[in-house]
């Protein structure tokens, strides 16, 4: 069974305080679309992709992934960002981070994002998971959340490591 990472984005992958980005390619899609030989990025709008592609925190974006390998973790979204994309444009979103394999879905478009978790968690049977969140959710998931302060960094980390670890989650 894989461990589950309950992921939002902003404030975890994307800083809160993020200025516009500076940077933008008219041509980033084209470069994606030949990049990983995959038109369907020349579908997606060029603000969407250009907003990951240079937008969010590298370093936050690398530990998750990090996080996702060495415990062979999958993703369920919990972001706001469920509420607005589709769920193809979000697979390209964790494509453009290299995580697409391990995304596997979202949580209801509901509110409030505690309740929706649990509600997935009940109905996939999931033991062991992690909810990563800007949102202290340390006392609605006690042993399985980690509080992000404007993206996931280093110590959050080793934080994750060792929750997944007491949960008995197998390094890979």
């Amino acid at each position: 069974m894989h461990p589950v990472l309950f992921l939002d984005i902003d404030g975890v992958l994307h800083p809160q305080r993020s200025k516009t980005t500076a940077h933008f390619d008219m041509d980033l899609n084209k470069k994606l679309a030949e990049e990983y030989m995959d038109p369907h990025f020349l579908d997606l709008s060029p603000y969407f992709t250009n907003h990951i592609y240079y937008g969010f925190d590298q370093k936050a974006c690398s530990l998750i992934a990090a996080l996702v390998s060495r415990f062979d973790a999958h993703i369920v979204l919990t972001s706001s960002w469920r509420m607005v994309y589709t769920h193809q444009e979000l697979y390209y979103l964790f494509k453009i981070l290299h995580m697409e394999d391990a995304f596997v879905g979202i949580t209801k478009k509901r509110t409030p994002r505690q309740d929706v978790i649990r509600e997935y968690i009940e109905d996939h049977d999931i033991k062991q998971y992690l909810v990563i969140d800007d949102q202290d959710m340390t006392k609605a998931f006690p042993f399985h959340a980690i509080h992000t302060q404007n993206c996931f960094n280093e110590e959050d980390y080793h934080i994750a490591c060792t929750l997944l670890e007491i949960q008995h989650v197998q390094n890979q």
